[in-house]
């Protein structure tokens, strides 16, 4: 902690880490107390009616910090790194211009990363052939088959991406059967055009126990919260179950119990185990940021140990 950090006119604050550390309710106190503005890097919380399940912030909370990129989207539409890198830099670049110090949160690391480290340009666009296939393997033999695959092929793509996103497992092995080069390879291989941005980056540090207990309180608290009427919602408003945006972490457990796949008791179990391996993940996507700023999760004030950094 004995670095400092020098704001710049360019510069960009990123509050990111794991799930269920307390990244929406830093941001927003920061936010607060520079008169800035918050800009989502999450790639759930993009989606209207998928609430609970997101952790997206609360009306009130919504309210009082002006928020960008979250409840924009239909659950039923598309989104990329691409896109968020595009709607992003141009939010970045009106908040700079308005000599607003902007606030980027999220855990997504993938859209972090494209938007400040470049986003790689794929040399082949998709092959609708190849993906269909992949497409219907997945459904016939579902998402470990495809993650094993993707292992067997690419182990470094697989350590990387989000293993509960079948649509980027799907697109690492397109991009392989189209093109015979890995995609890991042609990340390493490619010039990436860096941001003009200036990121200083936080993360709220735990010890992994402390933060696995907060992941088993938050999947209670969401449960109880209305998590599955929620999902339910989402199918009777006529959204596929297939849907990549409800084909992840709480809303897959939802489903099983629904259908009397799991238990009560074991659903939630579940929730709460994939949380902490996603958490997991998450953490070791980080841990390779040698730029990070990790505030101790312990103190009291997590905005303190910013602006002591910063020198606000």
């Amino acid at each position: 902690m004995s670095r400092k950090q020098k704001l710049q006119k360019n510069s960009v604050i990123v509050i990111t880490g794991p799930t269920a550390s307390g990244k929406t309710s830093l941001a927003i106190e920061l936010a607060k107390t520079i008169n800035s503005e918050i800009i989502s890097a999450d790639s759930r919380q993009i989606y209207k009616y998928m609430d609970i399940c997101t952790a997206k912030p609360s009306k009130d909370e919504l309210k009082s910090v002006k928020h960008h990129l979250i409840d924009f989207l239909d659950p039923s539409e598309d989104y990329s790194a691409g896109k968020f890198v595009s709607d992003a830099n141009i939010i970045l670049n009106n908040l700079i211009n308005n000599n607003v110090l902007p606030i980027i949160c999220g855990g997504s690391g993938f859209y972090i990363k494209s938007l400040f480290d470049g986003l790689f340009e794929e040399k082949s666009k998709s092959n609708p052939e190849i993906r269909n296939k992949l497409n219907e393997e997945f459904k016939q033999f579902g998402l470990k088959y495809i993650q094993e695959k993707l292992n067997s092929i690419d182990p470094n793509s697989y350590s990387k991406i989000d293993l509960d996103n079948p649509h980027r497992l799907i697109r690492a092995l397109e991009y392989y059967f189209s093109t015979g080069e890995l995609l890991s390879e042609a990340h390493r291989n490619r010039n990436q055009q860096k941001s003009i941005f200036d990121p200083i980056y936080f993360a709220i540090d735990y010890h992994r126990k402390d933060l696995y207990s907060r992941i088993n309180d938050r999947c209670e608290e969401m449960w109880n919260n209305g998590l599955v009427n929620e999902y339910k919602s989402l199918i009777n408003l006529g959204y596929d179950k297939d849907l990549n945006s409800l084909n992840t972490v709480g809303y897959k457990e939802s489903r099983d119990y629904i259908y009397g796949v799991y238990s009560e008791s074991v659903a939630i179990e579940e929730f709460r185990k994939n949380t902490r391996r996603f958490a997991k993940r998450q953490l070791t996507w980080f841990r390779k940021n040698q730029e990070i700023y990790w505030l101790d999760g312990k103190q009291n004030s997590k905005l303190n140990q910013i602006k002591d950094i910063l020198e606000l």
